[in-house]
């Protein structure tokens, strides 16, 4: 465990558990691990329970476990359980890089399911839906418990976009269904994560996003606070910031072509907004 600002971070998966240092799963048919600890992980997680009762918190904001509860979580995202009965489940982790490495095609996915404040973390799922989701988790356990093979990581990502599309057409169907959906404000939110995907690379100002989404850079502030609670240069600092972790986890370029290719003027640029953001520099993260 780790001190972060009041709030404990527990990395509870042990290092050698987690392949490819980058993605876990485990099944408990009972006594799932939970804490009434508020804690922060250090890995996104899906989190399916099929059945259980209880309470679960994330930033604050408590739900209501009656079964057939689906749960996500960004990575440093607040959460802990209260009054937990009989609680069957499969937790799913995966770390920020996976998405760079793996998911490339479904990119967008790491801004719009993971947003908590966008569409609700907490699905309770209808009964055909949970035995579509349950039947999936087997199979991707199946998998992941099989010793080590080529493209086994190949195939473990492939798994896991199918259930980000799953998840997402859940989404999609309460999303519709909130007040906010159709408004002005919520569609020019989606617009603005959209965009911040394409272009966080050269475009590093929140001038550059309000003037394309023909919006004041106060109104695009006040939009992403109301849906997000991060301001959008919060949130152009994040995905420049995984962007950057990738490259330097995965790739063999440089720290100096990094900082190029990310629109940074030069290295010393870099290395200090990484520093700021990650805590270390790039040459201590590269290891």
């Amino acid at each position: 465990m780790k001190k972060q600002g009041d709030i404990m971070r527990i990395d509870h998966v042990k290092r050698t558990l987690v392949y490819k240092d980058q993605f876990h799963m485990a099944y408990y048919p009972d006594k799932y691990p939970v804490t009434a600890e508020p804690h922060r992980h250090n890995f996104y997680q899906i989190m399916w329970f099929p059945k259980g009762e209880g309470i679960h918190c994330i930033d604050d904001v408590c739900f209501n476990m009656r079964g057939q509860d689906l749960f996500l979580l960004s990575e440093g995202q607040m959460h802990y359980f209260q009054e937990v009965k009989h609680l069957t489940g499969y937790m799913l982790m995966f770390k920020d890089v996976f998405w760079e490495e793996a998911l490339q095609s479904v990119g967008t996915f790491r801004t719009v399911l993971f947003n908590h404040l966008l569409i609700s973390v907490h699905l309770q799922l209808a009964d055909n839906d949970a035995a579509d989701i349950s039947h999936l988790f087997d199979d991707m356990i199946k998998e992941y418990e099989r010793p080590d093979y080529p493209d086994k990581a190949d195939l473990m990502a492939a798994y896991l976009k199918i259930l980000l599309i799953r998840i997402s057409n859940l989404q999609r169907d309460t999303a519709q269904r909130l007040p906010h959906a159709g408004s002005n404000d919520y569609q020019l939110f989606r617009q603005f994560i959209e965009l911040l995907e394409k272009q966080y690379a050269s475009a590093h100002e929140v001038s550059y996003y309000a003037s394309r989404l023909h919006i004041t850079g106060r109104k695009l502030a006040e939009i992403c606070r109301q849906y997000n609670s991060r301001s959008p240069k919060e949130m152009i600092a994040d995905r420049i910031i995984i962007a950057a972790k990738r490259e330097l986890q995965f790739g063999a370029r440089p720290i100096k072509e990094i900082a190029a290719r990310l629109h940074f003027s030069d290295q010393y640029q870099f290395s200090k907004f990484f520093k700021k953001l990650a805590g270390i520099s790039p040459v201590e993260y590269r290891g």
